[in-house]
């Protein structure tokens, strides 16, 4: 999948990505995608992770994957989060929650095993609970993002120096 958009470079060459564009990497991710950020084009590539797509066909994908490959040098890459970084999400998610029931309850959920799917069942009695969590979990991702923007331009100030 391929989406353009300008070039969002700045004069000092730091990596600067349009909330809309870091909003479109997010939603790739949390889909069980690997991103790449042409830092060049400001084009998006993105294809299944091998990691938790065990299906993964590389056939299906090689035209992008070629193209990734061919433009390495100019690409930044998203991973999306470990198991272990999204059981956090979860935890801090549920540490918000005031009401001793239904915190305990939650947190026995992420106890047992299958903790992911345990979860977004139970939230599915709690409606408001669930909304919540759509948009704590959405920004739990976007600074995760963030941050492997950061840590990037790290990177290229220490290049230049």
């Amino acid at each position: 999948m391929c989406i353009t958009f300008e070039n969002h470079c700045n004069f000092d060459m730091s990596i600067k990505i349009a909330p809309e564009i870091i909003k479109r990497i997010v939603d790739e991710l949390d889909t069980g995608m690997v991103c790449f950020y042409n830092k060049t084009t400001g084009e998006i590539e993105s294809y299944p992770d091998e990691n938790s797509n065990p299906g993964f066909d590389e056939e299906l994908w090689a035209e992008v994957i070629d193209k990734v490959e061919e433009n390495r040098d100019n690409c930044l890459e998203f991973e999306p989060m470990s198991s272990h970084e999204s059981f956090r999400v979860m935890e801090n998610f549920i540490a918000q929650i005031y009401d001793i029931p239904t915190h305990n309850k939650l947190i026995g959920v992420i106890s047992r095993k299958r903790p992911f799917a345990n979860f977004k069942y139970a939230l599915f009695e709690y409606p408001f609970l669930r909304e919540r969590w759509f948009r704590f979990h959405h920004e739990a991702y976007t600074e995760y993002v963030q941050e492997q923007i950061d840590v990037a331009n790290l990177g290229e100030e220490q290049e230049d120096m």
